[in-house]
């Protein structure tokens, strides 16, 4: 039983591993073989920006709070995860796993109190 899983496990590596590696091979292949077009410009270059000409240096500084705001939506997004298969066997499990759930619930409450208090949230 434990090598057949193994055994998928590896199939699923390998299959991750080769999928993006094949057209990175390839395109070094064409590149090598020069069957790929090298003929750089300064448009081809440029800052695209949905088709509209792009201002300023690419490397221009952005406000860090959308790392905090996009960090928020990550952790969120993961408690759904987790807590989808425990709504769906939630009348089958004990309240042990009741428990546990809220505890899980707890620390991330507590977390987004804890940036609520300290103004992480705050968009000024």
């Amino acid at each position: 039983m434990i090598p057949e899983l193994f055994g998928r496990v590896g199939v699923l590596i390998v299959l991750g591993v080769v999928f993006p590696a094949l057209p990175l091979i390839a395109s070094f292949a064409f590149y090598l073989l020069r069957r790929r077009p090298q003929n750089p410009d300064p448009v081809k270059h440029a800052t695209y920006e949905c088709g509209v000409e792009s201002e300023g240096n690419a490397w221009g500084q952005f406000n860090a709070r959308y790392y905090l705001f996009a960090l928020g939506f990550v952790i969120f997004d993961v408690e759904v995860v987790f807590l989808y298969p425990w709504a769906l066997q939630h009348g089958i499990l004990n309240t042990d796993a009741l428990f546990k759930a809220a505890i899980f619930v707890g620390v991330l409450a507590f977390g987004l109190a804890y940036a609520w208090r300290r103004g992480a949230l705050e968009w000024r």
